[in-house]
């Protein structure tokens, strides 16, 4: 079986200090082409310099029908890539139009997304005519990704003697479409083409498939069948999941065996990661997932589309015995229940990563430091956690991260299992167990 790889994405420039602070301990970056669209200069000067593989995701599913997560309606205006935007010469006055992120991504990819964009309207099945129709859409989706960055950097007059220098992504990703629940026999068929279109290109590069689906692929039979099919057929280079609104968390058990079967089946034929993973995937490389990928302390699950005007929420701390994270207050009134009274058994029993060596160092109250909140403006109504705690916290989980990957590769199956079943036993009593740790059973169950 593989060692399990981790790929760290990052979803924002401000984010850049995390990645590039921890690029030793992880094997690549992802990036999003409309974050490359949003900042081209940035974008590029960072992928240049980046020391991991790095991989752009074309993002092309944000083009296509949507479920909102409000109504759980399907929904085809794209508005969900649009915001408001001041009206010139208007006097304050806004409309709300696409992001010029998207609306430079799809004048790149040409037609059908800059015909959805101009229309309003999202891209169908039936914006894929022929089978050259495909073929065109593929070739230009991946030769954006293959040589984005050394235009970029082409176009630059300070940058131009060095583009040639600039290295191609580790892998391209096919052309994808999100498999919405209402719809899933149309998006699988486009996929399956977009799939066989882009393979049969031969690219210099390899090529991996993005599988983005409802979390019905993990109960429904005959919808997980179809998606097989068509990935063992193509024969990718490898295969990404995204199953939206899965958390592994909170999945069930059958959830979870369906997951580790489906992966098993997959990895016959393909490598197979997970793009939005967590632990649970991580352990799943001893049934053939190959790794996974995810953000800066968030990310090991993500909705396709979030939910517009949702506050940011608090980076909480992660808890590696646990593979969880939970707020510092709990975790604190975790700390009798499990002997730790002070620094050294803090340590000893939660976390001994450089960061929280540097935060607790002989006061174990410290640890509070990593929930600390204040009220950012004069005006704030609510308190909200510090950009140093949060900074801590995002630290710690990519420290740890890394730490729970090795600890993987250098495991079998039954070690991990007996981790999970540790781990429960020791903290079954505390305010957490009472309630909240009951997926570590349920992980240990589907791995067995």
């Amino acid at each position: 079986m593989p060692d399990a790889k981790v790929f760290v994405r990052m979803g924002s420039h401000s984010e850049k200090e995390y990645v590039e602070k921890t690029a030793c301990k992880f094997d690549g970056t992802m990036l999003g082409a409309n974050l490359v669209e949003a900042t081209p200069g940035a974008s590029a000067s960072f992928l240049f310099n980046c020391k991991n593989p790095y991989i752009l995701d074309p993002m092309t599913y944000a083009f296509g029908a949507y479920v909102d997560p409000s109504t759980d309606t399907v929904r085809y205006d794209l508005d969900w890539i649009k915001s408001e935007q001041k009206i010139r010469g208007s006097n304050g006055k806004t409309k709300r139009d696409f992001k010029s992120s998207y609306t430079k991504l799809a004048a790149a990819f040409g037609p059908p997304f800059s015909t959805a964009i101009k229309r309003g309207s999202a891209v169908t099945a039936a914006d894929f005519g022929t089978n050259a129709d495909v073929e065109n859409v593929c070739r230009t989706v991946l030769d954006y990704q293959m040589a984005r960055v050394q235009r970029e950097l082409d176009s630059d007059p300070e940058t131009h003697p060095f583009a040639r220098d600039a290295k191609p992504p580790a892998f391209l990703l096919a052309p994808y479409f999100y498999v919405e629940p209402h719809n899933s026999k149309s998006w699988v068929e486009l996929n399956s083409r977009l799939a066989a279109a882009s393979m049969n290109l031969k690219a210099h590069v390899p090529v991996h498939l993005v599988v983005c689906c409802h979390r019905g692929l993990l109960s429904e039979d005959s919808l997980r069948v179809a998606v097989l099919e068509y990935v063992k057929a193509s024969r990718a280079d490898g295969v990404w999941l995204w199953i939206s609104r899965f958390d592994e968390h909170m999945a069930t058990a059958t959830e979870l065996g369906n997951l580790r079967t489906l992966v098993s089946e997959i990895a016959d034929s393909s490598p197979v990661y997970n793009m939005h993973g967590g632990f649970y995937s991580l352990a799943l490389s001893k049934f053939g997932m190959s790794g996974i990928a995810h953000g800066i302390g968030y990310g090991e699950q993500k909705d396709v589309v979030p939910i517009i005007g949702q506050s940011t929420p608090t980076v909480q701390y992660y808890v590696r015995p646990l593979h969880a994270k939970f707020s510092v207050a709990e975790i604190t009134r975790c700390f009798s229940t499990l002997g730790i009274k002070d620094a050294s058994s803090f340590h000893a029993k939660i976390c001994d990563c450089v960061i929280c060596k540097g935060v607790i160092k002989n006061n174990l109250d410290a640890f509070a430091q990593f929930g600390e909140i204040h009220y950012s403006t004069p005006s704030s109504k609510r308190p909200a956690q510090t950009p140093a705690a949060a900074k801590r916290c995002r630290f710690h989980f990519l420290l740890n991260r890394a730490v729970e990957r090795d600890a993987v590769n250098h495991s079998d199956i039954a070690n991990i299992r007996k981790g999970l079943d540790d781990a429960f036993e020791s903290w079954k009593y505390t305010v957490l167990g009472r309630n909240q740790l009951g997926f570590l059973k349920t992980w240990s169950d589907s791995l067995s």
